[in-house]
């Protein structure tokens, strides 16, 4: 699953989701963590110009971390099923990574478990698909 932070470098949880110059993405399960890289944003000239674009560079993320968020902004990433957490200023990414995993092999939140289900179920359909050319 795709978990981003937002950060003004790229290994500490520091930015306000509305004013965050990037988000590290990363691929998270179980038994993994791997890093798929940064996506930067373009200074945007509205609110609603910003937080669309952000929530279009985040699609496909299931969690997006940061230090604040507004009701609004929480509200249209949560419609797009993506769930922000609120983060202290400051954390390690690597720290919450960490704390994301273990949560992932233990008990995860009903919310997050249904999102686990969904992503398992996924990746059976895929590979059990047989696909042939013509």
């Amino acid at each position: 699953m795709r978990v981003a932070f937002a950060t003004m470098g790229q290994d500490r949880i520091d930015a306000h989701f509305g004013v965050a110059p990037a988000f590290a993405i990363y691929d998270v399960s179980p038994e993994h963590v791997r890093f798929i890289g940064m996506t930067h944003l373009p200074k945007q000239s509205s609110e609603d110009d910003k937080v669309e674009s952000r929530t279009e560079k985040l699609r496909g993320c299931t969690v997006v971390y940061c230090t604040q968020i507004g009701g609004p902004a929480a509200a249209r990433l949560i419609q797009q099923n993506i769930h922000p957490i609120k983060a202290s200023e400051g954390t390690p990414i690597e720290k919450e990574l960490q704390r994301f995993q273990t949560m992932l092999k233990g008990n995860p939140p009903p919310w997050l478990r249904k999102r686990l289900v969904e992503e398992m179920k996924n990746e059976e359909e895929i590979s059990q698909c047989q696909c042939s050319r013509d």
